[in-house]
């Protein structure tokens, strides 16, 4: 028994160890700990013991895309509970197996496992729980386009968060009802949701919540080109993010709030922004690219042409690296035009030639080569620079009459990404 007793004493260490490396998101050694836990729980004779050790074990392996070895984790885990009648266990193991389906964009599957953990799980079990379940199912719905069906879960998940005073999930489960509303063309419902969020986050002292409903906020405000509404919500973002030096969210949003800006106009506010936008900007190829492209554009608007052709040329090198034919044919269109503004008109018809050639060529490669290019950012978890590839490969395969299905799923994939990252 004394051997027991140290065994287990020893497994909880190893267990408190992982969980930790868990919630600092290190993988690697999370999943070293947990392997190791699972060794001395196979030794001790208590299942629910070893379903637990199996079922984070698991969970690690599929944050690191181990989805084989991680599902045969959950099933074991699964099958133990099941044994012994333990439902909590038993839920947790069929979300784990959920997550797994999710992995592998089989949402029919983690639509049917995530209903299973749902039915079975405990009713003296922690409520807010239950709520991450239903959130859960909501977005498995919300990936096969099944927007009634989201909104109702999302709607369950939502009562039962603020029925047990969990504002942060409240605010953010109204932000994906937001989303389905606006994915429905109900924009005035979607609005509503989005504010309710932004209330819910300031009430709370959430503010790097409080920031992603802002920007959503604003997002919507550019759609509907209420483009002062989207600028004060910016603004308010873009102090919160400096706030939480958050430097990288804070290029994200100054780039945007200078398209605002230049709906409105202000040319010389636009051009601020795009200034700061290039300065915190990290060094990801593409993102810096098309900042300095825009800020190309702004110039040629204000006549500045020297300075206009400093930054496409630039832009034009990066572009010319990472192999984006259509940009690169976009920057030597517009080189073309200044340097016929600047009087260089050898110059000039060198680039308008290769611009031609460029785009001449782009139809034939470029769909495969930036569906590349989102893939490679994918991996990198370089999210929205692969969600903006993503997007231009739907535009180019529709102007070419190609299936966008795939890449459809991709975008949502790679939104549900992002949305994760931030929260």
């Amino acid at each position: 028994m004394l051997i027991n007793d140290n065994s287990l004493e020893f497994w909880r260490t190893l267990m408190e160890k992982g969980t930790a490396y868990l919630g600092q998101t290190d993988y690697v050694k999370a999943e070293d700990y947990f392997k190791r836990a699972v060794r001395i729980a196979h030794h001790l004779d208590v299942p629910l013991v070893k379903a637990f050790s199996l079922r984070l074990l698991a969970t690690v392996q599929v944050k690191q895309g181990k989805t084989e070895i991680a599902e045969k984790g959950f099933r074991e885990a699964l099958q133990i509970c099941e044994k012994v009648n333990n439902y909590k266990g038993m839920s947790e193991a069929l979300a784990g197996l959920a997550s797994v389906a999710v992995e592998k964009n089989n949402f029919e599957n983690a639509l049917h496992f995530y209903r299973r953990a749902i039915e079975v799980y405990p009713p003296e079990s922690p409520p807010l729980r239950l709520a991450m379940l239903y959130s859960d199912l909501g977005q498995a719905y919300s990936a096969l386009e099944r927007w009634q069906e989201a909104q109702d879960t999302y709607r369950k998940a939502m009562n039962l968060c603020h029925k047990f005073n969990y504002p942060k999930g409240e605010g953010e489960l109204s932000i994906l009802i937001g989303e389905v509303h606006y994915r429905l063309e109900d924009k005035d419902q979607a609005i509503l949701c989005i504010q309710h969020s932004c209330k819910v986050f300031a009430g709370s002292k959430e503010e790097v919540s409080l920031i992603n409903s802002l920007q959503y906020y604003a997002f919507m405000m550019f759609e509907l080109q209420r483009l002062e509404e989207a600028l004060t919500a910016l603004q308010r973002a873009v102090v919160l993010q400096m706030r939480n030096n958050l430097w990288e969210d804070v290029s994200e949003s100054v780039y945007f709030m200078a398209k605002v800006l230049q709906g409105l106009g202000d040319l010389d506010e636009a051009q601020y922004y795009l200034e700061l936008s290039i300065k915190c900007c990290p060094d990801h190829e593409l993102s810096l690219a098309l900042r300095l492209q825009s800020i190309g554009r702004l110039m040629v608007r204000k006549e500045e042409y020297g300075q206009a052709k400093k930054y496409f040329l630039e832009s034009a090198a990066i572009f010319e690296l990472l192999g984006d034919d259509l940009r690169l044919g976009e920057c030597y269109e517009y080189l073309a035009f200044l340097l016929d503004a600047l009087g260089e008109e050898e110059e000039s018809e060198y680039y308008r030639k290769e611009s031609k050639r460029m785009i001449a060529g782009y139809h034939a490669h470029s769909l495969n080569a930036v569906q590349r290019l989102a893939e490679y950012y994918e991996r990198r978890k370089q999210y929205l620079d692969a969600l903006q590839c993503y997007w231009q490969s739907i535009e180019i395969a529709r102007d070419i009459g190609y299936e966008t299905m795939d890449l459809e799923r991709a975008v949502q994939r790679v939104s549900r990404k992002v949305r994760q990252k931030k929260h």
